[in-house]
């Protein structure tokens, strides 16, 4: 414990050290349930980064939110500083957002890395030769000075970027994660299979010496099975195409017409009733085929990107080259699907490679690590996560909240519900109402969380002209600048007060602190069960077939976490109070409830306007409520 940064320690912090320090020495991963106000990131990093020093080992700290890198940089510098003592940090994004050329901005992540190994060898990216001048690969020596820097420093990323003007950001954090006491990074850098073997390889070093710490680790098995998963759509053939035309492969433009052609007939044979349907690998593979050998095709798509990327444009023609290569797996742990799309009056299609078994990336990453710490607030079942992930006979640890009870209300209502079989006008008006009654009676600020979109945007319709106080309202696909100015004036509205409309599981549910009194309230509207689709319906299948809990593993167990995820928004320290109010009798059926933690303490709401004014009783005054 020599390392950790503050005065004090809590109850369940000094648990989450003494078993995370266990873990660590007898090299056996820990999966930890840790809610909100334990201080997981400093217990976790505290005996890693002291094991790691003293036995010349790595701490690689995995985080998939933006925000956590800043919070994990802060607590090593308090540890620096503390004990007057250097620990070498590297804050490691992924190679795209580090690039400094302004056309890595418009490329996806797989491409750019084609884009840039392009750029390398060919010796044309001015960056990299600034770095590298001289062919013996060694260092400029300005570049070096930036090293001593850096190395001395605790630094961001985007500050330790802006240190790195006229030269590769990301050979110069590679050369600094080669000796560097603690990594901070992305799942994709380990999880990824090509890109984890890319990543070792360049910071010289093994999984054996690493230390891996996982933070959020309840959304590792979705991000696992979205990293080995593959789409092609109609509109990427058509862009492809053109981009064939403009850069002279004329043969090639017409092949992928006509594979064009190819797919929608056959999309349209096979979705006359239904709008989507599983697939075989053949399917696509004769369409293919049919046009031009699939390999020789590829072949011509990764000279066309060739061409694009030395021209300092995105290629779609890299992507349909990437598909057709991951669709020709055999692997078991995969489902294809082709999905019909009605947008504007317009049908566009959608090819797919779903992977459903995690531990395809995760299980031989977790069985060669020195150790490893998975901790979350919704890690529960424990077992649930260390059998999907692969991982054999880890340490485990489930606490309790460290919070007081009386500081947090929890009311169900039992008269509504979003249940698919009673959902219709009547339920979203009577929900609607409860949101406006609980907005206007609550002080400050509330978020109120959907289980998607549609149904966020539909009850907004109807409860926006009720509402005394001003509503921001989340919508799909916002860049992450969007994000941000969306939290911020949130919480410059928090005096006054302001309704958040979000989606459980997008922006603002997760991975987001809304302290003290920028959340006075959550309201779950719904349960956030996954659509019912043909993707989830083989995820159930197969943990079924693996696990023989398909139904827990594929459908409820992942919901729950996620409410569970949304509905602790508003309490994020032990001097923080608010209530959590959820809009659907299911939370009360024994198969839901069972899923919740057991210090959840659910009440049946009776009368909400005396509850909330019992409950804010101390803070109406303050906030001129009455």
């Amino acid at each position: 414990m020599n390392l950790f940064p503050f005065d004090t320690i809590r109850d369940g912090q000094k648990k989450f050290i003494d078993e995370a320090a266990k873990s660590i020495k007898g090299c056996v991963p820990l999966i930890a349930h840790a809610p909100t106000g334990i201080g997981k990131t400093a217990a976790a990093l505290a005996p890693a980064v002291e094991y790691a020093i003293k036995n010349k080992k790595k701490v690689l700290f995995l985080t998939p939110r933006h925000a956590q890198h800043k919070i994990v940089i802060e607590t090593l510098k308090n540890m620096s500083e503390k004990y007057e003592k250097t620990i070498r940090v590297v804050d490691l994004i992924g190679k795209k957002w580090l690039c400094g050329l302004p056309e890595s901005e418009f490329m996806g992540s797989s491409e750019f890395q084609d884009y840039c190994k392009h750029k390398r060898k060919d010796g044309i990216c001015a960056l990299y030769k600034n770095t590298y001048p001289k062919k013996d690969g060694e260092l400029n020596e300005t570049a070096k000075v930036i090293i001593r820097y850096l190395d001395n420093n605790i630094l961001h990323s985007d500050n330790a970027k802006n240190k790195c003007t006229g030269f590769c950001p990301y050979e110069i954090f590679s050369q600094r994660a080669k000796r560097a006491d603690v990594i901070i990074a992305d799942y994709f850098h380990i999880f990824h299979p090509k890109i984890r073997n890319a990543f070792l390889n360049k910071i010289k070093t093994e999984l054996k010496n690493i230390i891996l710490i996982v933070d959020e680790a309840h959304n590792l098995p979705a991000r696992a099975r979205n990293l080995l998963s593959v789409q092609l759509t109609d509109t990427q053939l058509k862009r492809a195409s053109a981009e064939a035309k403009d850069t002279g492969f004329e043969s090639i433009a017409e092949d992928l017409e006509y594979l064009k052609m190819k797919l929608t007939l056959f999309s349209k044979k096979k979705l006359t009733k239904t709008n989507e349907s599983y697939l075989k690998k053949k399917d696509i593979l004769e369409c293919i085929d049919s046009v031009r050998e699939s390999s020789e095709f590829c072949e011509y798509l990764d000279k066309i990107a060739t061409q694009l990327h030395e021209q300092k444009k995105r290629s779609y023609c890299a992507g349909i080259s990437s598909f057709i290569d991951s669709w020709n797996t055999d692997e078991t742990g995969y489902t294809r699907i082709i999905k019909k799309r009605i947008f504007k009056d317009k049908t566009y299609y959608i090819f797919s490679l779903e992977c459903l078994d995690p531990g395809i990336a995760t299980k031989d990453v977790f069985s060669n690590l020195h150790s490893a710490i998975l901790m979350s607030g919704t890690l529960i079942p424990t077992t649930m996560y260390s059998e999907v992930l692969g991982i054999t006979n880890p340490n485990t640890l489930i606490l309790k909240t460290p919070f007081p009870k009386e500081n947090r209300k929890m009311l169900v209502f039992d008269d509504v519900t979003t249940k698919y079989s009673s959902r219709g006008d009547a339920q979203f008006e009577k929900i609607g109402k409860y949101i406006v009654k609980i907005a206007n009676k609550t002080p400050g600020n509330i978020g109120v969380f959907f289980p998607s979109y549609f149904m966020q945007n539909k009850i907004y319709e109807l409860v926006w002209r009720s509402l005394d106080k001003t509503v921001l309202i989340e919508r799909q696909g916002m860049s992450k600048n969007e994000k941000f100015e969306m939290y911020d004036e949130y919480i410059r509205l928090s005096k006054k007060g302001a309704v958040l409309f979000g989606v459980v599981g997008a922006n603002f549910s997760e991975g987001v602190d809304f302290p003290g009194d920028f959340m006075n309230a959550v309201v779950l509207v719904g349960l956030p069960l996954e659509r019912p689709d043909l993707l989830s319906d083989a995820l159930i299948k197969y943990y079924d077939l693996k696990f023989s809990r398909g139904w827990e593993y594929g459908y409820t167990y992942p919901a729950m976490n996620r409410a569970m995820q949304a509905a602790g928004r508003c309490i994020r320290s032990e001097k923080d109070r608010g209530m959590i109010h959820f809009l659907d009798s299911r939370y009360l059926w024994p198969n839901y409830k069972k899923l919740l933690p057991q210090d959840y303490d659910l009440e049946l709401c009776k009368d909400i306007d005396e509850e909330i004014k019992e409950f804010f009783k101390n803070k109406n005054t303050l906030f001129g409520f009455s």
